[in-house]
């Protein structure tokens, strides 16, 4: 951890995604019109999601991470069933991307805010 991130929380953690954004299609399987939320958590924004009853087979989620936008594997937010993952469930296939599997009880992610920003 570096001073920065020290002084003024994980936004300045290069080692972990600045924040989330999910897109989601206006039009079944028409990609023209499409949708995004932003989140500086993964579990605030697929709680969100799962909260307005979105279908997570429907949404591409995407991690801001080192300046660019990284394409995030469905099996990280979502079961074999097609659900999505508690929150519970959420930490440690996420966190383990970034490092060392975490819980939700030491998150990387604790001082950040759990504001959706959208639809954008």
């Amino acid at each position: 951890m570096n001073l920065l991130t020290k002084l003024f929380g994980s936004k300045y953690d290069k080692k972990i995604p600045y924040t989330y954004q999910a897109v989601i299609n206006v039009v079944e399987d028409d990609d023209s019109v499409q949708v995004s939320y932003l989140a500086d958590k993964i579990c605030t924004l697929t709680n969100f999601l799962k909260k307005r009853q979105v279908d997570p087979e429907t949404v591409t989620i995407c991690e801001v991470y080192n300046g660019k936008e990284t394409l995030i594997p469905k099996d990280c937010y979502m079961t074999e069933e097609g659900k999505w993952f508690p929150k519970t469930k959420l930490c440690q296939p996420m966190t383990s991307r970034y490092g060392e599997a975490k819980d939700e009880y030491t998150c990387q992610f604790r001082d950040r805010n759990n504001r959706i920003c959208g639809p954008c």
